[in-house]
């Protein structure tokens, strides 16, 4: 029978308090055995430190002294005198004191032994041997500095103990100022530090072992309960209480059943509180933001992206918004043909684990793979979540992957309502945004939005060009042939000039039968060519109506911003003061405005 299965079966009390005593002892021992060197150097190192600031001081004292003698405050034997005194007088602790010698080396100054003052040194040496004034002028003529170890008597012995001295030369003088510790002290103060530690350690292995006991009955205490119970149960004498038997089985199915279950918990409850957060969130860009996050951040997926699908069938990157378009991992195909996602066709998960080309619109990447997953509410697939990992290299690593995939599904699966709802909601403030006659964005989408659009402007270093466009003699339409045919004629002019710009810009119904066109990004001049465009799509236009067709012209007036003001709105306003002059000058017309239209100070 060997220790180890002697041991295994000991009861758990006995082992727990072995253990206890083991780890005390083992920790006690790494304290006094390596760290008590360290802490020994280290204090050491602390004190040479100490020293060296000391003379430090010391020494720019004789440089302020040399300086007064330079500038005649002063004579150089008085400064000398005056500061041998200051620093003879100088203590800083219970045997440490400085003193002077020069280069020779004589001594100039030793506050303990005055008796050694204009003694020549040179052929001084101590208990070893030791010539250490030399050493001092060795050390002081080579390095300018440096610590010297040595054999000295503290004040007041006779004894020579270690001793550690650092030396500073005053070149000007030819003189060396030096203090030193005496390592003994040192010593003495590691010394009451391991009886410190020594007493603590006794305190704190009877606490541990105080401490064992406790935890130890009360871990024995309920599993000799249980197992009396089990033993009823087994022999058919006791009461068969199921919970006991799934509550505890072993000793080490406890603790991970207890793992488990507390796990359960927090996923369960970490869930409810992300859930509660999302809801609260103002638009579904927050919601698919947060989840991008908790993906990378909390469940440490290497990469997420997140895709919209929106009403046209259409797909558009959300998350990460600063994302590089230009180098994506999908064909660019799917942003604008969504049946060509596999996921968001299907409805389900398509991942490069199964099959490595199962989606023909992933661009293959070696060591890349990809879990696509659908985010399906009401029957449609709102968004598909793409996570991306560096390819596992061993079985572990395929486990650790899908666990995060499955806990990324979970968090999905719990955030659907929400995006259902914000949806709804994003749908509604959308129909509020837009014009329901032209599909256009309308005034109060400008209102909302400017802001938005005249950072990213800025931000990027270019113009936003702005055409004010107005039909002609629109009024003789309404006059003439009633409101159906106005609205006819609007709309196919709305449509006309959106064909007309690029997807990126903007066109607004901003009242009537007035719409704005912005032109984003654009370089200056450009909007003039981009007006004319549209004017000759206008005229061009044939709009069929119950009576017959309709032609219309229309005039339009060109700013651009920040080129012709500093506000947006001030650029909106010449385009339209631009308006007005090319009905004045006959209209279907472009005109770009120049400052001489407008003489307000302020708009």
């Amino acid at each position: 029978m060997t220790y180890k299965t002697r041991f295994g079966e000991w009861p758990i009390l006995a082992k727990i308090i072995t253990i206890s005593i083991i780890s005390v002892a083992f920790a006690a021992s790494v304290i006094l055995l390596f760290l008590m060197p360290i802490i020994e150097s280290s204090m050491i190192d602390g004190e040479k430190k100490a020293v060296k600031n000391v003379v430090d001081v010391a020494w720019t004292m004789l440089r302020d002294y040399d300086n007064q003698a330079k500038n005649g405050q002063r004579t150089l034997e008085d400064a000398k005198e005056k500061v041998a005194l200051r620093i003879a007088k100088m203590r800083y602790g219970q045997n440490e004191y400085l003193w002077i010698n020069d280069t020779r080396p004589v001594m100039v100054m030793h506050p303990m032994q005055p008796e050694l003052n204009g003694t020549n040194l040179n052929d001084y040496k101590d208990t070893n041997g030791k010539y250490m004034f030399r050493e001092f002028v060795a050390k002081c003529r080579a390095d300018g500095s440096g610590f010297v170890r040595y054999m000295w008597p503290k004040p007041g012995e006779l004894k020579p103990v270690e001793k550690i001295s650092y030396v500073r030369l005053f070149q000007p003088w030819g003189w060396i100022i030096g203090s030193g510790i005496y390592i003994d002290d040192v010593r003495k103060d590691v010394g009451r530090f391991r009886l410190y530690v020594v007493i603590c350690s006794m305190i704190f292995a009877m606490m541990t072992i105080v401490l064992a006991v406790v935890i130890g009955n009360g871990i024995t205490r309920p599993l000799k309960k249980v197992i009396n119970g089990l033993r009823d149960i087994s022999r058919g004498t006791g009461m068969t209480d199921l919970s006991k038997r799934i509550a505890i089985t072993s000793m080490d199915e406890i603790g991970m059943l207890s793992a488990e279950f507390n796990g359960l918990m927090e996923s369960i409850n970490s869930m409810s509180i992300f859930k509660k957060v999302i809801e609260e969130d103002s638009s579904l860009e927050d919601v698919y933001r947060r989840l991008g996050d908790l993906f990378t951040e909390d469940l440490g997926i290497d990469r997420c992206l997140i895709y919209r699908i929106d009403d046209k069938n259409a797909i558009q990157l959300v998350y990460p918004t600063d994302f590089d378009q230009e180098d994506p991992f999908c064909s660019r195909d799917i942003l604008e043909h969504g049946d060509l996602c596999k996921a968001r066709r299907t409805g389900h998960i398509i991942s490069s684990t199964a099959f490595r080309s199962i989606c023909l619109e992933f661009i293959p990447q070696r060591r890349l793979v990809h879990y696509c997953l659908p985010a399906v509410v009401g029957g449609n697939t709102a968004a598909v979540i793409q996570l991306l990992f560096d390819k596992p290299g061993s079985p572990e690593g395929v486990t650790a992957m899908q666990a995060k995939v499955f806990k990324a599904e979970q968090y999905l699966n719990e955030s659907l309502s929400v995006i259902e709802t914000k949806r709804l909601m994003g749908y509604l403030r959308d129909t509020a945004l837009s014009d329901p006659l032209t599909g256009l964005h309308n005034r109060r989408y400008l209102s909302e939005y400017a802001e938005k659009i005249v950072a990213g402007i800025l931000r990027r270093d270019k113009a936003v060009g702005l055409v004010m466009c107005d039909l002609d003699y629109f009024k003789q339409v309404n006059d003439t042939y009633g409101h159906n045919a106005g609205d006819a004629v609007l709309k196919e002019t709305a449509n006309a000039i959106k064909r007309s710009v690029r997807e990126a810009d903007i066109v607004i119904r901003f009242g009537g039968e007035e719409l704005l066109v912005l032109l984003l990004d654009i370089k200056e001049g450009e909007t003039m060519k981009v007006a004319e465009k549209i004017r000759l799509a206008v005229e061009q236009l044939k709009v069929k109506i119950p009576e017959g067709v309709i032609q219309k012209t229309i005039s339009l007036g060109i700013s651009e911003f920040p080129t012709d003001a500093t506000t947006f709105w001030s650029c909106i306003k010449f385009s339209d003061v631009a308006l007005y002059r090319a009905k004045e000058e006959g209209r279907n017309r472009c005109v770009r405005f120049t400052p001489d239209m407008w003489t307000e100070d302020q708009v």
